[in-house]
């Protein structure tokens, strides 16, 4: 960061909108449960992917010259298993450095995101239940997930990340210092 490096966080989630519906009448004599099971029905995920000629192409635009010529751009990984095969797949390129967090870094965490989606999910949970045609539920829940997603990516913004960075500096240097952590702070 102290070189002006263009630093970029990468993480990814999922969101499952399976519905069921928890009304009805237990059998004579018998105990009215509902078994859920963890997961069921159609995820969306998040993630980003950039081809060569993307990354070339933004590399050659002279607003990427003004703001970011002779500096690298830093991807920031968790070690989770979605990225094991991360620099295997990608390109070598001069200004490109991958890094990875340690296990269970905060400082790659979508978790305002997925709480965002999910507040916008749970206003659309009527639409969510309502009774669509035959055949198209899973279409159109998907289309309320992917509309939440784009409604709030915004939130993880430039001045977010920064905050996560400078929370993560803290955190660091009180731990080279021996003092205690605060779980929360």
């Amino acid at each position: 960061m102290s070189a002006g490096d263009f630093i970029v966080y990468y993480d990814e989630t999922n969101f499952n909108v399976y519905c069921k519906r928890t009304q009805g009448r237990a059998a004579k004599e018998k105990r009215a449960t509902v078994i859920h099971p963890p997961s069921k029905g159609a995820n969306l995920q998040i993630q980003c992917a950039v081809s060569t000629e993307i990354y070339e192409k933004v590399k050659s635009c002279p607003t990427f010259d003004e703001h970011f010529r002779g500096k690298k751009v830093v991807i920031v990984l968790d070690n989770s298993p979605a990225h094991s095969q991360t620099e295997e797949r990608v390109a070598e390129h001069d200004g490109l450095v991958l890094i990875r967090l340690s296990p269970h870094s905060p400082m790659c965490c979508f978790s305002v995101l997925e709480v965002k989606i999910k507040g916008d999910l749970a206003l659309s949970r009527e639409e969510l239940v309502a009774a669509h045609p035959r055949g198209q539920l899973t279409a159109l829940r998907m289309e309320i997930l992917e509309r939440a997603a784009r409604l709030n990516i915004n939130y993880m913004g430039l001045r977010l990340v920064n905050k996560m960075a400078l929370h993560c500096q803290h955190a660091v240097a009180a731990a080279k210092r021996m003092k205690d952590m605060q779980y929360g702070t």
